[in-house]
């Protein structure tokens, strides 16, 4: 079993401590976005506890005493956040039970995963299902009521009609500018970036999550080693590209104001099982998230890297540990 930063008795203060720092950018992202982001919260929550209990109990494991330390209903609601709102119920379904089975209790529960739970989830609802993943609703673009959005929700599949009252976030549609721009063989003009830049949403939303990660800091639930050096990474990557590109570029900080920068760095990366342990492999850890979430932005496939990033770079954690650990004692 890898150790953790905390010790046992301290688990559940600690995911309340967590759960708290989450509500600045709920609140901010439900008011910007839709309130049915409290919705997929709930509804995360309720299918993650009964599908830890079915684990549990599969494991002959007693369910109440696991289930009191809170850590599946933080992965539910970070994936609840990750996910566009308007997700259908039964996909959002799937990736909890695969964020449940698949992310934590195939390598034997809580302090055993190897993958953050929730990027586990997310992931394998961004390969299964990409149409609903990539569908963000415009608040200012719709009058639908909230009736009207839970009845959706609970179809089989997205109406068509509901590419016009989605947006893209400045991720996307610096991802859709610079591919129309090289197929035009022009440039991403910097009139585009402006109008991106002109968009106050996403920037808010992290915000609240940076006030949140900084209560963590101040509660001293997380250390400043991943989280400053995943921001910091990003933001000078992307000022160097800025200042060497051809063409105009996003401002470095949009760029760390932008897609899950701020929930990802205090809230996904920090976790202390996938994570290195040590603070100087917690600062090799979160640099390689940095510059892996930066490639794939950029020239990745996807525009927002930030889950496959963690997801390899747990894969190197306890080699970044055990690494450190024979240099400390040769």
């Amino acid at each position: 079993m890898k150790p953790t930063t905390h010790a046992a008795i301290l688990i559940p203060t600690v995911m309340q401590q967590v759960l708290l720092a989450l509500i600045p950018g709920v609140i901010i992202y439900a008011w910007l976005i839709s309130p049915l982001i409290i919705i997929n919260i709930a509804f995360c929550c309720g299918i993650a506890v009964c599908a830890e209990a079915v684990c549990l109990r599969c494991q002959q494991r007693s369910a109440s005493d696991a289930l009191r330390d809170s850590s599946i209903l933080v992965a539910a609601v970070l994936l609840a956040i990750a996910v566009p709102p308007s997700i259908l119920f039964w996909q959002l379904g799937l990736g909890v039970v695969a964020m449940v089975v698949l992310g934590k209790h195939l390598y034997g529960g809580l302090g055993q995963n190897i993958f953050n739970p929730a990027m586990v989830g997310y992931v394998f609802l961004l390969l299964s299902f990409p149409q609903s993943m990539t569908l963000w609703l415009d608040a200012t673009q719709h009058d639908f009521s909230m009736f009207d959005l839970l009845q959706v929700k609970c179809a089989m599949s997205l109406p068509a009609q509901w590419d016009s009252i989605t947006q893209a976030t400045p991720l996307e549609s610096i991802r859709a500018a610079s591919l129309y721009a090289t197929e035009q063989s022009g440039e991403l003009t910097q009139a585009v970036l402006d109008e991106i830049a002109t968009q106050r949403t996403w920037p808010l939303i992290n915000i609240g999550f940076f006030l949140g990660g900084l209560w963590l800091l101040y509660k001293r639930v997380i250390s400043w080693h991943i989280p400053i050096t995943v921001i910091t990474t990003l933001f000078i990557l992307h000022w160097v590209l800025s200042i060497t590109a051809t063409s105009a570029q996003i401002t470095p900080t949009l760029a760390v104001l932008s897609g899950a920068t701020m929930l990802g760095a205090f809230f996904v990366a920090t976790d202390p099982v996938t994570a290195a342990t040590s603070n100087t492999g917690r600062v090799i850890y979160a640099a390689g998230i940095g510059f892996l979430t930066f490639i794939i932005r950029e020239w990745g496939g996807y525009p927002e890297g930030f889950a496959f990033a963690v997801l390899l770079m747990n894969m190197c954690a306890p080699l970044i540990d055990l690494i450190l650990s024979r240099h400390a004692t040769s």
